[in-house]
């Protein structure tokens, strides 16, 4: 993920995904309202922040309502994004059996 403003990015993990947003996990709170680019499978989303809750430690979720998504011309964020949660999902669907 990178911040408007800041050099370098910030490595986040995708947590869910919605019609309007998403929600990563995140070391570190962003304050809302900061701008932020996330790059994930090829797929540009461009959004603001919503809410940070510390979950525990060092830990965050941090919620992006998102404005713009590109892949080729699609904007549904679950068609694009919610591939990348299917690994995640299943792994911890063998952990629990």
């Amino acid at each position: 993920m990178r911040i408007d403003g800041r050099s370098g990015p910030l490595l986040v993990t995708l947590l869910d995904v919605s019609s309007t947003g998403l929600r990563v996990s995140a070391p570190a709170s962003l304050p809302s309202g900061t701008r932020v680019t996330i790059k994930c499978n090829g797929v540009e989303v461009k959004g603001e922040i919503r809410y940070a809750r510390e979950i525990e430690g060092p830990k965050y979720h941090i919620g992006v309502l998102v404005d713009t998504a590109t892949e080729n011309g699609e904007l549904d964020l679950v068609a694009i994004l919610g591939p990348a949660l299917i690994p995640a999902a299943q792994r911890l669907q063998r952990r629990s059996a």
